[in-house]
């Protein structure tokens, strides 16, 4: 499914082919790491009989991942560090021998922008656009140009006053623009060139269910509470010639905190504090700490999630993509809701696996606390599933044993009924054997008494012959 290519200038060369010949060369393992605002990276591990063995060059050669299925390039960049290994064996009967592996280490084309430094500046009025642009022109000047972007879309804006030192590109537009106004990264290739953009957010909502039973395999849910405050102290600027600040004592009561109940009901008094140096007068600054208070007091929700890529045998329309959001369905820890993947590790030679980080989420207290009610309500209902199902197999047992036991009934009865069988055999054996002597004893006597007979007529005839003798006075 998918298909590695090491670029040498001009030259291609193909060292993971999807193909059934056992001629094509192969992988021994890969790993791609895909994210958001980050250099992805591509691991993999060959054998010396693969041809891109020896035509590997750091920061040189080019790296190139496409998904033969949908034709796309998944992964674009280039070889960062290579490291030769060599594993003894010894195998019985056949002595020790040596297996040489190499693993390589690839970083995506985002990584093109460690390869340069912004120079210092201050820039007064400046739009997104036009800040990113003076950073990646900046940029370009400074490698070749197989390593240059054009901006592409920028969806993000704000009037920007800004100070630029000697850092990387990368470290600059990240601090500079995404830790401060948001929005996300992407490389993009259109018509030959190569454009960066600056989304909002990259992504878009999906209908395909990672859902337990169906491609749900392991699912972690952490919860951290750590930046909860339950007691908060709003501070605002400073007063003149002093580190002192502006605080809300004078309209909150003479205390100088404000206390979120149902957060302290539920965790106990945490404080913090927050600073707005804009803020001079108190009763502003209450409102903004109770604002903030509201909008800040969350528990961040983080889920790791191995699934099945139905994709990859054709039951789901598309894959699992990085930055859009899918519906994820456990009942079983109260999960029924939209969530973004942030992450994804894809192992080449087995497509079908993938485990994908999903982004962080943040409940509010009361949303926290129905959410440990009704998972514990879930784990009570499967509680009393599983006790029903255990009180359902004993009567199956007592019903089994029942069962065994007319068995065992039935073959006494039988057994009895063969014994009784058995002796009528005997007996009718018996009655024929002594029918037989009868009907040999009668036909002894049969004979006896034709042997009788016969002499009886041999008795006539001699007296018929005296008879006629006498009457003849012989």
């Amino acid at each position: 499914m998918y298909e590695v290519t090491l670029i040498n200038g001009d030259e291609e060369l193909i060292v993971h082919a999807v193909s059934t010949d056992v001629e094509a060369p192969r992988l021994l393992s890969g790993t791609i790491k895909i994210g958001i605002n980050t250099i992805d990276n591509f691991t993999f591990t060959m054998a010396p009989n693969n041809p891109g063995y020896n035509k590997i060059f750091p920061l040189k050669t080019l790296v190139e991942v496409k998904n033969t299925r949908t034709n796309k390039n998944i992964f674009k960049g280039r070889v960062l560090i290579q490291t030769n290994n060599m594993e003894v064996k010894t195998v019985e009967n056949a002595g020790t021998g040596a297996r040489l592996t190499k693993t390589v280490i690839c970083e995506s084309e985002l990584g093109y922008l460690m390869d340069s430094s912004t120079v210092y500046g201050e820039y007064h009025d400046y739009s997104v656009r036009d800040f990113l642009e003076l950073i990646i022109n900046n940029h370009n000047s400074q490698v070749s140009q197989d390593k240059q972007f054009q901006v592409g879309i920028v969806e993000v804006e704000s009037n920007l006053y800004r100070f630029l030192g000697y850092d990387k590109t990368l470290d600059a537009i990240k601090d500079k623009l995404i830790d401060r106004l948001g929005g996300e990264l992407r490389v993009r290739h259109e018509n030959g060139v190569r454009y960066l953009d600056y989304l909002q957010s990259i992504g878009e909502f999906k209908d395909i269910e990672i859902r337990l039973a169906k491609n749900l395999q392991t699912i972690e849910q952490e919860k951290d509470p750590t930046s909860i405050i339950s007691r908060l102290i709003p501070l605002g600027a400073k007063l003149e010639d002093s580190d002192e600040r502006v605080t809300i004592e004078s309209v909150n009561d003479g205390k100088i905190y404000i206390d979120d109940p149902d957060t302290i009901e539920e965790f106990g008094i945490i404080a913090g504090t927050h600073i707005w140096d804009d803020v001079t007068l108190p009763h502003n600054l209450l409102a903004r700490g109770r604002s903030y208070l509201q909008e800040n007091n969350r528990v961040k929700r983080k889920h790791n999630i191995s699934t099945l890529d139905l994709s990859t045998i054709g039951l789901d329309l598309d894959g699992f993509d990085v930055g859009n959001y899918y519906p994820v369905i456990n009942p079983l820890m109260n999960i029924n809701e939209p969530l973004r993947i942030v992450s994804k590790t894809i192992d080449i030679l087995n497509p079908q696996n993938s485990h994908l980080t999903v982004g962080d989420k943040f409940d509010d207290i009361k949303t926290y606390q129905l959410g440990i009610s009704k998972a514990n309500k879930a784990i009570q209902m499967v509680g009393e599933n599983l006790s029903s199902t255990v009180a359902t197999v004993g009567v199956i047992n007592t019903q089994l044993t029942n069962t065994v036991q007319i068995v065992q009934q039935t073959n006494q009865v039988l057994a009895t009924t063969n014994q009784t069988v058995a002796e009528l055999t005997q007996t009718i054996s018996n009655i024929n054997q002594a029918l037989q002597d009868n009907i040999n004893a009668t036909q002894a006597l049969a004979a006896a008494v034709s042997a009788i007979q016969d002499n009886l007529d041999n008795a006539s005839a001699k007296l018929e012959k005296l008879k006629m003798r006498l009457n003849m006075e012989v």
